[in-house]
């Protein structure tokens, strides 16, 4: 059965509480503010935006991060991810106490204890278009689009009646409950593969059905074969967001795609209210139909 107020009110469960929202946009314009007029940054700086699940609006729970990409005027051909990076940081290091070099990032611990994401970037052509990123990790500067994907889930958005934000946030509170760190899928992976999988369902649970049943049938062949396959970036193609992923992890995360889409097709084709919501709570937890 499809227990759409379940579904509801499991969601209204989930969305990030009214002081994790106050609390996110607060630090996230004080420093977006900071890099603006720090006498360091501000002839460099061209704008900034955010990007991540908070952008996407597919948060849930508490709002574990929020990302902020800083539009930088530098020459990535002069300056080394590396050293941008370290810039970056010792500017950080002026308004905050908790500040840590990340991969591609400088994590900072904002007002209210909101961890950010400073990303700087620089772009490839436009402004609004294909970002030049820092990576520390490979010492390269690497693409991304941010407002490609976010572009692209407000597309998906639309297309699916509003289904597709809503499935992302579903299926983020099920990864979250699954057993072990291998089988918990990085959110953006996810979120890819929604997008790839969720078609045009009409309800929640049809969305859900949709995306278990179609991850497993157009990638289910790759369990047990140590090869991942290439999940492209719905908002920048070129893009393969399973590039580093281990091939454990998809495989773990793989079983338990096949066991879930079994359930959750049972409790979509269920007639008997009781029995569907049972079934749905293996996927969700006791939380689910209070």
């Amino acid at each position: 059965m499809e227990l759409g107020n379940d579904f509801k009110a499991f969601l209204s469960s989930i969305q990030p509480g009214e002081d994790e929202v106050t609390a996110a946009k607060a630090a996230h314009e004080q420093v977006r503010d900071e890099l603006k007029t720090d006498s360091e940054s501000k002839d460099a700086h061209e704008d900034t935006f955010l990007s991540g699940s908070y952008a996407r609006r597919t948060a849930i729970n508490d709002i574990n991060d929020v990302d902020v990409i800083c539009i930088l005027d530098i020459d990535r051909t002069i300056t080394s991810p590396e050293v941008l990076l370290s810039w970056v940081e010792s500017i950080l290091s002026k308004y905050y106490d908790e500040v840590r070099p990340q991969g591609r990032s400088i994590g900072a611990e904002g007002k209210g204890g909101v961890w950010l994401d400073i990303v700087p970037a620089t772009p490839v052509n436009a402004a609004d278009g294909p970002l030049w990123i820092p990576d520390r990790e490979v010492k390269q500067w690497v693409q991304t689009h941010p407002k490609g994907q976010i572009a692209a889930c407000n597309e998906k958005n639309k297309a699916t009646n509003g289904y597709f934000v809503q499935a992302v946030k579903l299926l983020k509170a099920w990864r979250d409950r699954l057993p072990t760190k291998s089988c918990q899928l990085k959110s953006y992976i996810l979120e890819s593969l929604i997008h790839k999988t969720i078609g045009i369902p009409s309800s929640h649970a049809g969305a859900v059905v949709n995306v278990l049943q179609g991850i497993e049938s157009s990638y289910g062949a790759y369990r047990g074969t140590n090869i991942v396959p290439a999940i492209t970036d719905p908002g920048y193609p070129s893009v393969v967001v399973t590039k580093h992923l281990p091939a454990k992890e998809f495989d773990d995360f793989m079983i338990q795609v096949k066991s879930a889409a079994q359930v959750a097709r049972s409790a979509f084709d269920s007639k008997d209210e009781s029995s569907s919501r049972k079934l749905w709570r293996q996927l969700f937890g006791s939380q689910f139909g209070q």
